[in-house]
């Protein structure tokens, strides 16, 4: 091709170079396209754009869950969905707790609770809190109660019925100290 300066280029040598010019224009277009392609696929995978696609994902998981546990009403603060869960159970308790009649006594046995309620057993041991009165009593009121029995599950400790004899006795031992003390005196 670089025949001459002044020479004219013959209609083949045209057509050749003009073929030549349009591959490398499609290799350049192609070249272009990739690396628009690349540029678009690392934009979508910025940490910041995954994470947006993360919280989104989560937030649709949580609601599609939760709505299945506690019910298309289940209103919940999304923003927080464990802390307001939380808050939504510990409701639930404190209103199962205000129901409940007396501990020691078994509920009726009635239908199934609904869907939205919390259901608890309390079982209750005699024996068991007969011991923790003993060991009060003979410590004398010295200190703080003991804790309650290991296997009991009560929400509320029940009151006991009183040791008549323990009580008189210490009641003997109170009078004697009061009438003791005017005398002294």
């Amino acid at each position: 091709l670089g025949e001459g300066v002044g020479a004219k280029e013959t209609p083949q040598q045209r057509y050749q170079r003009l073929q030549h010019e349009v591959q490398e224009l499609v290799r350049e277009v192609e070249q272009i396209q990739s690396t628009v392609k690349e540029a678009a696929a690392a934009e979508e995978l910025t940490p910041m754009a995954l994470a947006r696609q993360v919280e989104g994902l989560k937030q649709q998981l949580v609601s599609s869950h939760l709505e299945k546990l506690l019910g298309p009403a289940a209103a919940v603060d999304f923003a927080d969905p464990e802390g307001a869960l939380a808050k939504r159970l510990l409701q639930q308790l404190e209103v199962a707790k205000c129901s409940k009649g007396g501990p020691g006594k078994s509920p009726p046995k009635g239908p199934a609770p609904a869907a939205d309620a919390v259901t608890f057993e309390l079982y209750w041991r005699p024996e068991q809190e007969h011991f923790a009165q003993s060991a009060k009593v003979s410590a004398g009121g010295r200190g703080a109660a003991p804790a309650p029995p290991r296997g009991s599950r009560c929400l509320t400790p029940p009151s006991p019925p009183p040791q008549v004899a323990e009580l008189e006795k210490r009641l003997a031992q109170l009078e004697a100290t009061v009438r003791f003390e005017p005398e002294s005196q």
